[in-house]
This record gives C-alpha cells, structure tokens and sequence, in this order.
C-alpha cells in the first residue's frame, strides 16, 4: 500500500508524544522517526494518552491503544493492547499481534499509519489521501433479473460533502449499507483507505456516524441523555468522565443544539430532533458521516439548517454524505452523486448537473430518467473515479473474512454495554411519567376486577367425600344388592309370599319412585362397582371444596400472565427502530436483551407485589365486613413462597414476550400476537384441566410459565402421598407439583430458553440503514 503525499517539508518527530496541533495540521501528514525512538526504550506506546510516545488524540483511538517493539529479527511488532475499537494492518484486524511491514498501512480506529523503508512512520490527519473509493460497486437479488447497483464507481475524500439523489428505488439506501459494510457485494470494491469495507468491515469500527431516514430517539430522555449514552457506548471504555462530558459539549455545540440540553427530545421540532441525532453520531468524531434522508419531513427553515449544519461539518474535515430527495438546498453540496437504476448517471458539483441532463431544473432530469432510461445518461467509469491523488496501487481486492475478538474481550464489552443500557432503560423509564402511572395502574386495575369478581366468593362450601368398601361391606352388598335390585325390578314369583325378595318388592309397590331409582341399571352398575372395588360409594368425610380456591388461583394466574407479556412485548417494541442501528455501529444483541431483561426484574417484582398485595388485603377486609373467610391456607402455599412464584411466573412470561416482540418488531402488531398468545397459556396452564393429556402436558412442561406457576401456588388435598379427591374432581389429573423449588426450577428453565430464542432472532436480524 503506497505512502500518502505530504508536504516535503514535513515536520519529523522522535518517540516523544504528538502534540494535538500538529495532528490537526491541515496540511499533510506527520512523520516520526521510529530508529531514534527505539535508540532510547524497548517498546513505544500509541493511543490517546498525552504522556504516551505517540499521541493520537481521537475519541475513537483508546488511551494506550496499541505498542511497537523490535522483534529479534529486527521486524516491527504490532501489538493490540485490549483496545476498543482494535486495530487492523491492511484491513485485516490484528489479534494479539502482528509484524508490520515496509508499505503495510495501520489503523487505530480512524488514524491511519504508513510504515515506510528505515522505520519512518506516517500519520496521516483527515486532508491527507482519498478515504472512500468505490470501483465497480455491484450488488443483486436472488431472484431479480437487475441489479440494485450496478458497476457504481466513484472516489470521495475528506471534506467533502455529496448528496445523493435518485428516483425511488434508485439504490441509495442499498449504497449506504454497502458503505456501513451491512450488505455484501457480488462485484466490485468498495474501500476506505484502499482496504476493502465488504469483507472486513471491522475496518470501520469508529470511523462510521450514520442517522437514519426514521428518527430513532428515545423521547422520554433529554438532549443531553442521548448523547451522553451515545457517548457511554461507543467510545473506548478507558474513556474518562470529563473526556465523555467534554465530546458531549462539542457535539452538542457543533450542531447549536447545547441550549436544549435539558430539554426531553418529545419537546423538540423535527430539525432539533435531527440535530440531536447528528450530535450524539459526531460524539465519536467519525471520519465518515453517513445521513439518510435527512430532512424528509422537515419544513423548509429546518431543511436548510440541517443542509448548512451537513456542510459545516463537512468543512471541518469529514466525508459527509447525505441521501435526499430535496433539491432546494443541494447547492450547499460540494459534488452531487446521481443514481439512476442502480448506475451512476452524474458524478459533479451542483451546478453542473442541469446541463448534463439538458434541463432547466433538476426535477426534470428525474422525468427524463424515467422516460429514456438511466443507460443513456450512465457515465463512464473514468468520469466518475478521479482518484484525487491517489494511487491506483492502493485498491485491493476484496480478502478473506476476519476473526472474532477473543470470548473474554467480548464477554467484557457486552457487560460494559449492559451496564450502559440499564442506566438509559432506567432513565427512560423514570422520566416517563405515562409509563411508571401504567404499570402501577396495571397491576392494581386488575387487582380490583379480580377482587370484585370474588367478593361473595364462599371458600369454606364443603364437598363429601367418598370411600372404597371395606372386605365386609362388599359381602354384605354382594348377598343383599342382587335381592333389593331383582324386587325393585318386579323378578317375584308370584306365589312367593314369605321370602325377604317378596317382601322387599310388596313394600316397594307403594313407593314406586323408589322402586324406579333401585331397579335403575346405572345404579345396579355403580353397586357393582363398589363390590368389585372400582367405584367409590361409602360416604367418608366432608372437606372444603378445592374447586373454588383452584379457580380463584387460575384467574390470579392469568392477570400475572397477562400483565408479563404485555409488559416484556411493550418494552421490546418501543425502541425497535433503535436497535438495528445501534447495532451497526457495535452493540451486542445479548447486552441489548440483558438491559431488557435486568429492568424487567424489577418491574415484574413490583407489579406482582402490588397486585398480590392488594388481594391480600382484600380478602382481610372481605372477612371483616361479611364474615366469609380468605382463601384457605391449606389449599394454598403460603404468602411469601406464593409471592416468589408468582414473580418468577410473571418474569417469564414477560421473557415470552420479549421473544414476541424481537419477531413483531413493531407496536402495531403487538397487540395482535399477544392476544395469540394468551390463548395457549390460558389453554396449557389455568384449572381448565386441558392439560392432564400427555402431549399438552408436555407442551405447557417446557413452554408455559401460568403451567408451574398455578401447579405451585396451589396445595392438593393429599393423605399418605395420595390425592384424596375423586378422579371426577381431579382438575390437573393425578400428576401434581407439590415442590416450590422444583417449581421455580422448572420456569427457570423456561425463561433460559425464552432468553436463548430471543437472543437468536435478534442476531439473526440485521443491522439495517434505514
């Protein structure tokens, strides 16, 4: 890879630190000396810190990045220091360490350094050499006859500020994934410092900003809030707290959003909105500012402030391309892309675009586009790639995929970010007064429905229960049953006067619905029964009826279960335009369902303590004003156990529609899927009893948190480790889960596999530009 011009005049400096105007020095890059440097100490340090040997003062660049050293041989070792954002030597990230060698280009984040002949090092600053250059760009469709882009080729250097502009379906949206590295290519290159995007787009770690066409802003937090966060999660973890509240000012200050800092983003215009947004992606300093449809929905005053913010911005150094389908404030641009069927078809300043489609306004061109085509007006590839002082040398093809961090690095960052997510997950929440007054109503809503559904509810009716014959008993039907049943039935002889049959039948003519009930085949079958030891008759003892208190836990079961799902799917719904582009730019799926899942304990603990609570006390005053006693303690476990299980019951099924929400995605269909899904867990786990079958069994065994919880709250009226009530009043059949612990174990289990399946449809969707 060839060695970025610079004035031959070029400043040299030895091991000693980088001073920060020099960094800025418009003019060229900065050379070192690295021979003498090493003629003084074994290892030279780079990063961010001012006391180190090379200074790069870049928020995106860790304070002690990376280290040099002479290897044995006399080779330049390269060594990761457990940075952020990482390094990479000719596009290929660096894991652990790595020889540099003579013409090998290295990155710390967005600073990029050239080593040349005799161990001279370059340090390129933003006005160096060209940064993006497309050659050739192709992507397509399975399945679709054109391309969405097709042999697009340009070259774009710091500073400049492009529009691009097309028809709808133009591929504009498709060209920034490209850039972002979300979306693969089937031909051509697309480069950043002539070191392929497409294949190792680790590359871009802290050099991309990008704001989507849909404003993706939590509305709840404050100017201030958003961009702080943005700045927790995105910058190198050594990051002190002054150098995040310092990015935070100049980002805010840079976009002349500072005086709204305290103000909630619910209370801003469309263009503040925008703005806000623009400041918490320049909080990193990327080199490339990638805007979507910026000013789509703003008027025409916001429209130009955003367009002249753009350009500013640009003015400072960054490659700002912007994607828009507004043309009053394009002459603000420095070069115009113009795409038209996925091919290029103007690649020039503002001015020059009207004449080259031979139309008074550019508006017209787009008419003509559609009625003659993009093929006629395609520009050559030579017109639309200068290379602005590059050489060709430093276009390569793409290279072969890059490896993960190691698993430790990664298991800390995704605590970093869980960490960083659970403080805005809070914050939202707290300053959402809407939100907090519907979960507290929620709960006790429903508290009071179930309350006054069960006022006159009488837990103390008794039930009778029944008994097996003993050996006697059944000797004694067996001789007399078949007497009394052959009377009532009329099988006497006539003559027959003296024997206990004739007797029997003489007494039951007068009570001839007696004589009915005792020649009854179904009762002479129950009898039998009885004597045969198959059928329950002997009347035993009277207990309270289990049935009324297992439904009042069923119904207590569903209002948990009901208020979970709701709240786990609103929660993953309501930032859903969020994440996708949070995650291009780093965010860990799993320290995103963590967040999730950490305010989730909370909010599930205290919508369950408040609506048991309320019952609670409920049934206390119920007792006191018609003298009904509560649900009987020897039916249910007690109310601290109970508490318990229903907290981890409601938890999971709020896991459950955390995993609706990660397939809706979005609030409108939210409310459908839920009541889908409520369905089945009033089907598989309420006292419906449709779940004694072997195969729902299985199925609310493994999915249905409402299965354990309702079997665990519950006690069963057993004697000797047998259920006592008949099998005709056997709700959940004769299988009973009488072990909390067993209980809670099982919808643990249930919420790991909720947790797992959520976390796969979030990695398993993509990162999206739009």
């Amino acid at each position: 890879m060839s060695q970025p011009s610079g004035d031959p005049g070029q400043k040299t400096r030895t091991h000693s630190a980088l001073q920060s105007d020099e960094y800025r020095d418009p003019v060229g890059p900065v050379r070192f000396d690295l021979t003498a440097a090493f003629g003084t100490k074994s290892e030279i340090l780079i990063g961010r810190n001012p006391a180190g040997d090379i200074w790069l003062d870049h928020p995106a660049v860790s304070r002690t990045h990376a280290s040099l050293r002479q290897g044995p041989d006399g080779s330049l070792v390269v060594r990761d220091l457990n940075s952020t954002h990482g390094i990479t030597l000719d596009g290929k990230p660096v894991q652990g360490q790595a020889i540099w060698k003579p013409g090998m280009t290295l990155h710390l984040g967005p600073q990029a350094l050239w080593l040349v002949e005799g161990k001279g090092l370059t340090v390129t600053n933003r006005q160096g050499s060209p940064n993006l250059v497309a050659r050739g760009l192709t992507v397509r469709v399975p399945g679709r006859e054109k391309s969405i882009l097709d042999g697009v080729s340009f070259s774009f250097k710091p500073g400049q500020f492009i529009c691009v502009l097309g028809p709808s379906g133009a591929g504009k949206s498709t060209l920034v994934r490209c850039m972002q590295g979300l979306l693969p290519a089937c031909g051509g290159s697309l480069l950043f410092g002539g070191n392929p995007i497409l294949s190792n787009p680790a590359i871009l770690n802290g050099l991309i900003g990008y704001t989507p066409q849909q404003m993706s802003l939590h509305e709840t937090l404050t100017v201030r809030q958003v961009v702080q966060f943005a700045a927790e999660l995105r910058l190198p973890t050594d990051t002190s707290a002054g150098e995040i509240v310092t990015h935070v000012n100049g980002a805010l200050a840079a976009m002349g959003v500072d005086h709204l800092c305290e103000q909630k983003i619910a209370s801003l215009s469309g263009g503040e909105r925008k703005r806000v947004e623009l400041a918490s992606e320049l909080v990193v300093d990327p080199a490339i500012l990638l805007v979507d449809e910026a000013t789509s929905s703003l008027d025409p005053a916001s429209e130009a402030r955003v367009m002249e913010v753009l350009a500013r911005t640009a003015r400072q150094g960054k490659l700002v391309l912007c994607v828009t389908h507004h043309l009053d404030n394009i002459s603000k641009a420095d070069t115009l892309l113009i795409l038209g069927e996925g091919k290029v078809v103007y690649l020039g300043p503002p001015g020059g675009a009207c004449s080259h489609f031979g139309v008074e306004h550019l508006s017209d061109a787009f008419v003509r586009l559609e009625d003659e085509g993009a093929d006629q007006w395609r520009q050559p590839e030579a017109e639309t790639t200068p290379l602005l002082g590059a050489s060709r040398e430093m276009i390569q093809p793409n290279g072969p995929g890059y490896p993960r961090r190691s698993i430790l690095s990664r298991m800390l960052e995704t605590a970093r970010q869980t960490g960083i997510l659970t403080r805005r997950e809070s914050a939202s929440a707290r300053s959402d007064l809407r939100y907090l007054f519907i979960i507290t109503l929620m709960p006790t809503l429903f508290a009071l429905i179930v309350a006054a559904g069960h006022w006159a509810s009488n837990f103390s009716n008794t039930i009778l229960l029944t008994r097996n014959l003993n050996a006697e008993e059944k000797s004694a039907f067996a001789s007399f049953w078949p007497v009394i049943h052959e009377a009532a039935q009329g099988k006497v002889d006539p003559d027959d006067t003296l024997t206990l049959q004739a007797q029997m039948a003489y007494l039951l003519e007068n009570k001839p619905a007696m004589r009915k009930n005792l020649a009854s085949e179904d009762l002479d079958r129950i009898v039998r029964g009885a004597i045969e030891g198959t059928e329950t008759i002997f009347p035993d003892k009277f207990i309270k009826n289990h049935l009324t208190t297992l439904k009042y836990l069923s119904v207590q079961m569903m209002g948990l279960s009901f208020m979970g799902m709701l709240l786990g799917l609103t929660l993953m719904v309501r930032d859903s335009d969020i994440f996708p582009r949070e995650r291009s730019v780093g965010l860990s799926p799993l320290a995103y369902l963590l967040s999730k899942v950490s305010v989730l304990l909370l909010a599930t603990g205290f919508q369950t303590l408040v609506f048991d609570g309320i019952l609670e006390v409920f049934f206390q005053i119920r007792q006191g004003a018609n003298g009904l006693e509560p649900v009987p303690a020897e039916y249910r476990i007690g109310f601290g156990p109970m508490l318990l299980v229903h907290w981890v019951a409601t938890l999971g099924c709020a896991c459950l529609g955390v995993v609706l929400g990660a397939v809706t995605r979005r609030p409108d269909r939210a409310i459908i899927l839920l009541g889908a899904m409520m369905l089945p867990q009033l089907i598989l786990g309420s006292a419906l009893g449709l779940a004694a079958a072997t195969l729902p069994k299985a199925v609310a065994f493994v999915t249905s948190p409402t299965y354990w919880g309702l079997r665990a709250s519950q006690i069963t009226p057993m004697e000797g480790g047998k259920v006592i009530i008949p099998v005709q009043l056997q709700v959940f059949g004769d299988s009973f889960i009488q072990s909390v612990p067993l209980a809670l174990a099982g919808m643990a289990v249930q919420i790991l596999l909720y947790l797992v399946l959520a976390w796969w449809l979030l990695r398993a969707r993509p990162a999206k530009a739009g």
